[in-house]
């Protein structure tokens, strides 16, 4: 008795109507896989009857009838996957003459999957690793993860009734069946919890689907840290009327290096035919170009082998400066933006701007300014705030990272449900009688 009690508690077993019988392990090799064999018998005295309601008062309305056999896959010891042979009881209602089974809350009715291993696969969807690698390990099918993924993904999904103060909305590529193939999500800035994945992020779309919130709630949210694509601000200004866009800092350096990369990459194929020599020295030095100008090293001479004799950083950039006036400015009118943006200063950020109204700038340089200029307010509380969209980037490398183990996903669906187990199911969140999750964001709304 101790030895099956001390079994059933290692195995999971919590029912205490499931008896394990004193029977010796078996061993079934089952599809190349070795299988154990535990065998055991679930009985007890029913209530009332599953069919009619009639009560069982006297123990003798209903009465015992036999067992009926199911094989339960219950885990895995020593790489090898166990069963449960376990004898369920029949019963007869002497009221209506049907029969029913006994049923336990290891298993679904009609399930022959146990709760555990379901349990088992909705915490392993949250690493990255592909749902069939999921099915190998448990033994279990592909579609078994399937049904599991939808069945624990969608209760996970935003119900329309929480927005943080702070948002930080992002796309990312999804599936080729999405309009676009890009999608969009939105965090919790400052705790960084992943609130929802909407599929499509065309203006029209999003604003459809932020007006299903709350006024409240859409009224309550403070700012918004975006990138520059032009249609979240309308978004934003039609849902959230209240909220400050901050542009993050990232992408306004990303432009501004895209742009002077891109000069460089002119000026290099100029002087191709003129000077090998000049023309090797920008195209290997690229990453010394866009270094920040008061991080370059100006104190410890090196060799190079591109250059005679010792040079600092500071000497080369000197030299690859001289080889264009244009390069020069568009490197210092680069620098005093990164620079300026570095120190929260946006007077200067902005003088610097308006500055290079003066001068004759390359076209993709140009189009840069312009674009600052269409952003100076987010620019500006860029400068104020110390919110950032580092957090959801980390979240779209994470994305790529499970697209990538899977080999792609068809399905948007279940590219979603992902998403949402990966960053919003915790342990503390399974109920161990029932695969059932509440969302902790409706919670919070109420």
């Amino acid at each position: 008795m101790t030895q099956t009690y001390c079994i059933k508690k290692m195995l999971g077993i919590e029912d205490p109507n499931i008896q394990l019988e004193e029977i010796p392990l078996e061993f079934k090799k089952s599809k190349e896989v070795n299988h154990m064999i535990l065998q055991g018998k679930l009985t007890y005295t029913p209530h009332y009857c599953e069919k009619c309601g009639v009560v069982n008062h006297s123990h003798q309305d209903i009465i015992k009838n036999g067992t009926k056999i199911s094989t339960i896959k219950l885990t895995h010891i020593n790489f090898q996957p166990l069963l449960l042979r376990l004898k369920k009881q029949r019963f007869l209602c002497k009221h209506c003459d049907q029969t029913f089974i006994a049923e336990t809350k290891l298993v679904e009715r009609h399930c022959f999957i146990s709760n555990i291993i379901k349990r088992t696969i909705a915490m392993e969807l949250r690493e990255i690793q592909s749902m069939k690698l999921v099915a190998q390990h448990l033994s279990v099918s592909n579609s078994t993860v399937i049904r599991v993924l939808e069945k624990v993904g969608e209760p996970l999904a935003s119900k329309y009734l929480y927005l943080p103060q702070h948002l930080s909305i992002d796309e990312f590529k999804s599936v080729k069946n999405v309009s676009g193939s890009m999608s969009f999500l939105f965090l919790d800035a400052q705790n960084h919890r992943l609130i929802d994945v909407v599929e499509d992020r065309r203006k029209v779309h999003l604003i459809d689907y932020f007006m299903r919130y709350p006024k409240d709630s859409r009224y309550s949210v403070k700012t918004v840290t975006m990138d520059m694509y032009s249609p979240y601000l309308e978004v934003v200004k039609n849902c959230f009327p209240k909220a400050e866009v901050i542009i993050d800092r990232f992408h306004i350096v990303q432009h501004l290096n895209r742009a002077l990369n891109t000069f460089r990459i002119r000026v290099m194929n100029e002087i191709r035919n003129k000077s090998a020599t000049d023309y090797r020295k920008l195209k290997k030095q690229w990453k010394l170009l866009l270094k920040n100008e008061w991080e370059l090293n100006f104190t410890d001479y090196k060799t190079d082998r591109l250059y005679d004799g010792l040079m600092t950083e500071k000497m080369m950039i000197d030299y690859l400066l001289s080889l264009n006036p244009r390069l020069r400015h568009v490197y210092k009118l680069v620098n005093d933006l990164r620079f300026a943006l570095h120190n929260h200063d946006f007077e200067q950020f902005n003088t610097t701007l308006e500055e290079s109204k003066k001068y004759a700038l390359p076209r993709k340089v140009r189009t840069t300014v312009q674009t600052l200029f269409k952003h100076q307010k987010g620019i500006r509380n860029a400068c104020l705030y110390t919110l950032s969209n580092g957090a959801i980037e980390g979240v779209n490398n994470k994305i790529k990272n499970i697209k990538r183990s899977g080999f792609g996903y068809r399905n948007y669906s279940h590219l979603r449900a992902r998403i949402l187990i990966s960053y919003r199911l915790t342990a503390s969140r399974f109920e161990p009688k029932a695969l059932h999750y509440q969302d902790e964001l409706a919670h919070q709304g109420e």
